[in-house]
């Protein structure tokens, strides 16, 4: 039954609407499968993913060692996850070595009332730490869309986007298809918290912005100053820019605009920021809708993170953001969805150092809906593995979301 499926499997990848030079790549995950997502690894990158298991959910993962997948193995399971396309689990693999995993698990009966459980494992995935949370606010409001960085010495710390004073769980990542949903009413507002995991269990919390956008994804690095945090912040007067904090000597800075869009939106975009970092450089992409046009920029820092070179602009009035960022040896990679006539196209572009561009290719095409979810990115070697969700059927033929993952290499990108 295995050789089948692979081969059913198989037979789907070699029909997707990818571009020249782009190899599709057969992986374990099953039709139903969502919410891809990559981390580079010393062995190539691991791939997790949510999947159907009973009347719940399981979250898995496979090594790829720069050629082809492993098995398909579990990392835990349950009845009562918040699974949707936005706020997904993630692999972070610490400096020592250890991985640690997290995913979201529902709180309470209100719709987005959940927790995040995180687990660690010392031997690549084998065995896994039991669950334990990093909040301990106890209030059956939102706490997700984790991102990771990790201090010089090792110890792995997590970055979330925490509702513990909103009185009640705020709309956002179920809505839409990845459009702008209004804020439901609020006692207070959504707040940044990150917190250190040491061997399986979190030292107390830091609030870092206590007023941020309540459904855009976080994105963390380390720097050569020390660990950076990018977001989307929510003022007073409801312009969500995208926002960095930095750790000092003395401790965390006030929250500055990496670039000032000034889009004003009276709701969550569910669009967030990433981020790449090496040493002194950073940069940093985002969505916006500032002026009522759809556009991703990227700005560069080359002093980890204190100021930033002007952004460029990036597929304006086609745009429909979901960007992720890689570093390679000299420069970043930056991934993208532009709206297309079909649906949509996944964009690929490569820059220097200092931000210059080098080339913007189109290397796949996928739905333009939120049931593509985020597509992610890993650099192996000297190719660059993608993973997104696309629309398929199960084995009875009834409509069921696929993952679909390929190789680009990185020197000879095909033709844009």
């Amino acid at each position: 039954m295995r050789s089948i499926a692979l081969l059913v499997v198989s037979a789907w990848l070699a029909a997707l609407p990818v571009h020249a030079e782009v190899l599709p790549v057969t992986h374990p995950a099953a039709a139903g499968a969502l919410a891809p997502e990559l981390a580079e690894s010393d062995r190539g990158a691991v791939l997790t993913w949510l999947e159907p298991d009973d009347d719940g959910h399981a979250l898995r993962f496979a090594e790829f060692d720069g050629e082809r997948f492993g098995t398909g193995r579990t990392i835990a399971r349950g009845h009562d996850w918040f699974v949707n396309w936005a706020d997904t689990p993630r692999l972070f693999i610490a400096p020592d070595g250890d991985w640690i995993a997290h995913w979201p698990v529902k709180s309470g009966r209100a719709t987005y009332a959940y927790d995040v459980v995180a687990a660690r494992s010392t031997d690549r995935g084998a065995t896994w730490s039991p669950p334990v949370t990093p909040h301990r606010d106890g209030t059956q409001t939102e706490h997700g869309f984790v991102s990771y960085f990790a201090d010089p010495d090792g110890t792995a710390h997590l970055v979330w986007l925490d509702g513990r004073h909103t009185g009640a769980a705020t709309g956002h990542a179920g809505h839409g298809t990845g459009g702008p949903t209004r804020d439901e009413a609020e006692e207070g507002a959504m707040t940044l918290r990150t917190a250190s995991m040491v061997g399986a269990s979190f030292g107390p919390s830091i609030e870092l912005d206590d007023r941020v956008c309540d459904c855009c994804q976080t994105a963390s690095a380390s720097t050569e100053a020390g660990p950076v945090v990018v977001y989307r912040d929510r003022s007073d007067d409801e312009v969500r820019d995208i926002h960095i904090v930095r750790r000092l000597d003395d401790g965390w800075t006030a929250p500055a605009p990496v670039a000032a869009d000034g889009w004003v939106i009276a709701g969550c975009p569910v669009n967030g920021p990433d981020i790449a970092a090496d040493g002194d450089r950073v940069a940093v992409a985002w969505f916006t809708m500032a002026d009522g046009v759809p556009a991703v920029r990227l700005a560069v820092s080359i002093d980890s993170g204190a100021s930033f070179q002007p952004a460029q602009t990036f597929s304006a009035g086609t745009a429909l953001g979901r960007v992720q960022l890689a570093r390679v040896d000299d420069g970043f990679l930056m991934l993208w969805m532009d709206e297309a006539e079909a649906g949509a196209v996944l964009r690929l572009a490569r820059f220097g150092d200092r931000g210059e561009a080098r080339w913007t290719r189109t290397v796949a095409e996928l739905g333009a809906g939120r049931s593509s979810g985020f597509p992610r990115m890993a650099v192996v070697g000297d190719r660059i593995l993608l993973a997104w969700t696309s629309s398929g059927t199960n084995a009875a033929g009834d409509p069921a979301p696929r993952i679909a993952t390929a190789l680009v290499d990185l020197e000879s990108a095909p033709p844009g």
